[in-house]
């Protein structure tokens, strides 16, 4: 199953299939997007243009449930831009964004069938939401198979790759465990002639990767062997995974979907029960078959739960900081490690606390 690369923006995950999300009842959904300066097409211009690459939902006043490979796309993205958390229906026009100021990875972070273990993640923002309701979250349990819930997303929304709107189409739940090319296929010559004919694909030079760094030269070819391996060793992580989707009038989550919810509203309340993670893709469509989403299993919901409440470590200090006396204090940034006060002494190098040429706080000569 494929990830999805999150890096490219243009190829975050959409809803296939579905229908214009614009309720003010789903707007603790949202993107998760990238703020750069980039030239205007038609002025030339710098502006400031928003890049959305993955989803995810609000589940507390400063917390975002999303995947866990967006949130590490998060923290490589924060390097060229602000990451920010985008509300309302135009990822590229969002109503408002929030800045992305720390992250989390849920628990385990082996197998998986997208590589990533439980691929479940949070991001937590700089401004608490105040509002909008978060959504509340739950597990799945086998009574919910064959049964339907609302895929929702920002990612790629047909063959031309169009994206950035919120989409909502309705899922089928497939099955919570098993191997997830046997539950697409049925079989593994099914599987074969799809990871062998399907135009020369993405996913073949994937799955035929691991044989070139063997050694062998020439076109890259996934032999029996490689198929067989791919074929037994994608398995839904049992209570951490669900297959959803393919079924009769059911729309079909893809790149850019990444980390947006697998939700119903009950009792009036917005429900998440997992997180949009891998898919798959044809010689006919962009993404096919149906997706794999990681689910809230008890250990995953119990860290989704904790993460809800985080308060921010910095209160009040910004990044730029600000002078105490001779002391710079400031809050660290996304690129800076897990986020925290850090205070320098500028007594301590016979200088004394002012401003760079930026505005942030820094220790200077006297007089400067």
């Amino acid at each position: 199953m494929e990830g999805g690369d999150e890096s490219d923006a243009a190829d975050s995950q959409a809803i296939i299939g579905g229908v214009d999300a614009k309720s003010d009842a789903l707007g603790a959904i949202g993107s998760l997007g990238v703020a750069v300066e980039a030239a205007s097409e038609e002025t030339g211009a710098l502006d400031v243009q928003y890049r959305p690459f993955c989803s995810g939902a609000l589940i507390g006043k400063s917390t975002v449930l999303t995947a866990k490979h967006c949130v590490d796309a998060a923290r490589k993205m924060a390097a060229g831009g602000r990451v920010y958390f985008g509300v309302g229906f135009d990822g590229t026009h969002p109503d408002r964004t929030v800045d992305i100021v720390e992250l989390g990875r849920a628990p385990g972070h082996e197998g998986g069938s997208v590589g990533f273990g439980r691929d479940v993640g949070v991001v937590h923002l700089d401004e608490e939401i105040t509002d909008i309701e978060p959504a509340a979250m739950a597990d799945l349990s086998d009574a919910d198979i064959d049964t339907r819930f609302a895929a929702i997303g920002y990612g790629v929304q047909d063959n031309k790759k169009t994206f950035g709107t919120r989409k909502a189409g309705s899922v089928t739940l497939r099955a919570r465990e098993g191997k997830v090319f046997e539950l697409i296929f049925g079989s593994f010559e099914a599987f074969k002639q799809w990871a062998t004919t399907r135009d020369r694909s993405e996913l073949l030079a994937h799955l035929s990767a691991e044989t070139e760094e063997e050694g062998n030269e020439g076109e890259a070819a996934c032999d029996i062997d490689c198929l067989l391996r791919k074929y037994d060793e994608a398995i839904l992580l049992a209570g951490y995974e669900a297959l959803v989707g393919a079924g009769e009038g059911d729309a079909q989550p893809c790149h850019g979907d990444s980390g947006g919810p697998l939700v119903r509203i009950e009792g009036g309340r917005l429900r998440v029960y997992g997180v949009a993670s891998g898919v798959i893709s044809t010689n006919q469509l962009a993404c096919d078959y149906g997706a794999v989403y990681a689910t809230l299993g008890p250990e995953v919901l119990a860290f989704a739960k904790k993460a809800s409440t985080w308060s921010d470590p910095c209160g009040d200090t910004k990044i730029d900081g600000v002078c105490e006396g001779r002391t710079a204090k400031r809050c660290t940034a996304l690129d800076e490690g897990p986020r925290r006060v850090t205070k320098t002494d500028c007594s301590l190098l016979d200088q004394a606390c002012g401003q760079d040429g930026t505005g942030a706080v820094a220790c200077v000569d006297p007089g400067n």
